[in-house]
């Protein structure tokens, strides 16, 4: 187990019916990762964790971990978006072939606010086609041609 980061504790495993103990290790800064991803693919509110209940999970899954702050989260993810838009540019920028950028604006019924969706879209290298979203806007009404293109340019 050298070289790995993180607090080392037995697992249980069953290995050709055989129940056996193996090591495995837990890394805070991987869990806080992980946490992040979670609230990005389900979309939870940041304030899950400050949920009581979320916190006693967490307690009696893993009593080492500190379950981060709200500000905590929001920078996690905010690195997590980081890396994954220097992923999609570098990919766009070795692209081959051509682009193709579209807008998509919808109107939220409950909030009544004005959303616009930017994605590239283009074919890889299998002739497979494939999109990518590169912005995600909150756009303040109303929706007049020049704040659109304000927004786009911004």
């Amino acid at each position: 187990m050298r070289g790995m980061k993180g607090q080392t504790f037995l697992t249980p495993k069953v290995m050709q019916g055989k129940q056996e103990l193996d090591a495995g290790t837990y890394d805070a800064e991987c869990a806080r990762e992980e946490l992040a991803k979670a609230i990005i693919m389900h979309e939870y509110p940041l304030s899950i964790t400050d949920h009581l209940g979320f916190r006693r999970y967490y307690a009696a899954l893993q009593p080492v971990f500190q379950v981060p702050t709200r500000n905590t989260i929001k920078k996690e993810i905010m690195k997590i978006y980081e890396n994954e838009r220097a992923t999609t540019l570098k990919l766009l920028d070795s692209l081959d072939g051509r682009v193709a950028i579209t807008s998509y604006m919808w109107t939220s019924t409950s909030q009544k606010r004005g959303y616009m969706a930017i994605t590239a879209h283009y074919v890889d290298g299998c002739w497979n086609l494939q999109s990518q979203i590169l912005r995600f806007i909150y756009v303040l009404a109303p929706h007049t041609s020049d704040r659109l293109c304000n927004e786009c340019i911004d």
